[in-house]
């Protein structure tokens, strides 16, 4: 038969190896996890800062289409103006005309702003869509809670405490003496 003494030694040592490898194993979880936490707001950054140039490039883009229009008023103006000094014509034609090729301009103005507006929403949109989604990435990384001691020292308790008690000898009374039954010491 065992020694219940060294068998608890056993034990308790047993659990506080069992309670060190859990500790361990729930640090290298949560340093993962904060190693992915940290890779993943580092692509979120980068997106985020990727997106918001995508911006200034459709401003960009929009400014440069919209002096090209005004380039291309003022070329028709000039132009219109040119052909209807030559031929005499004044007055309402003239007017009409030159009030055509700016009411022209403003409606390809629209165009290009809706545009402009349309691009920055869907942008905005892809910033708000790719945020929710690094941070459901981040919010589902496996996180492990340091195991606490006492759990492991009860277990070695109740293995030592079960063992003692397997190995002693139950206590029984005396042959010469009689057992009372009764709680009031009554015979």
């Amino acid at each position: 038969m065992c020694n219940p003494y060294a068998y608890a030694a056993f034990q308790f040592g047993s659990s506080y190896m069992q309670y060190n490898q859990a500790k361990a194993k729930a640090k290298m979880t949560n340093d993962a996890a904060y190693a992915t936490a940290e890779r993943t707001r580092n692509e979120a950054i980068y997106t985020d800062i990727s997106l918001q140039k995508k911006k200034s490039v459709e401003y960009d883009k929009t400014a440069a289409e919209k002096f090209k229009l005004a380039l291309e008023e003022k070329k028709k103006k000039g132009t219109a103006k040119v052909m209807l000094f030559e031929r005499g014509t004044q007055g309402n034609v003239f007017d009409t005309v030159i009030n055509d090729i700016s009411r022209n301009k403003g409606v390809a103005f629209n165009i290009v702003d809706q545009n402009y507006e349309n691009a920055i929403i869907s942008i905005e949109d892809s910033r708000l869509a790719y945020n929710r989604q690094f941070t459901n990435q981040i919010l589902s990384l496996p996180m492990a809670s340091k195991p606490n001691f006492a759990l492991y020292a009860l277990d070695a308790a109740a293995n030592s405490s079960a063992m003692f008690m397997n190995t002693s000898a139950p206590s029984t009374p005396d042959a010469g003496k009689s057992i009372n039954f009764n709680p009031d010491g009554s015979t």
